[in-house]
């Protein structure tokens, strides 16, 4: 009986967490702004970058435009550098690891925004490297590469929701 009672109090507990303030799981929703429509420009939206940030975005609930004049919101990514640079060697001077680091500059502006905002995102993920394993290396490169991409998207997302 005190199991049943214990249970029940907790599961209403979390059901009680599930409001606007607080997320147990989930993302919190985009700004209305964002979902009345959003216009993406400065990414090819073909490129694996742009396709990742249009499928992000949308299943977050922004309503892509294809025009910038039907947007309500304009995203315009300024830059993105991807960079892989050596972080470490064996002691026969061979290298063993690699930092993959992705950055993205981005300005938000809306119509009710009098100056738009600008922000900046990095994500980085080292990639050990084992010569015994060369077949693997590029693939798991192709790999780290994707996930760099995501994480920079989730992150943007993230100060999407942030601005008011």
């Amino acid at each position: 009986m005190k199991t049943l009672l214990l249970l029940l109090s907790l599961s209403m507990l979390l059901l009680g967490c599930s409001g606007e303030p607080f997320h147990l799981r989930g993302s919190k929703p985009l700004p209305e702004l964002m979902s009345q429509g959003i216009y993406i420009q400065g990414v090819d939206p073909r490129s694996d970058f742009g396709l990742v940030l249009r499928d992000s975005l949308e299943d977050a609930g922004a309503n892509i435009e294809q025009s910038e004049q039907d947007a309500v919101t304009i995203l315009s990514i300024t830059n993105v550098r991807e960079n892989r640079s050596v972080s470490g060697y064996s002691s026969t001077r061979q290298v063993r690891e690699f930092n993959h680091s992705l950055a993205v500059d981005f300005r938000v502006k809306s119509r009710s925004m009098a100056e738009g905002v600008e922000r900046s995102v990095n994500a980085e993920r080292s990639q050990v490297y084992d010569g015994q394993y060369v077949l693997g290396t590029a693939e798991e490169e192709n790999v780290i590469k994707e996930e760099l991409r995501h994480e920079a998207v989730r992150l943007i997302l993230l100060r999407l929701q942030a601005i008011r």
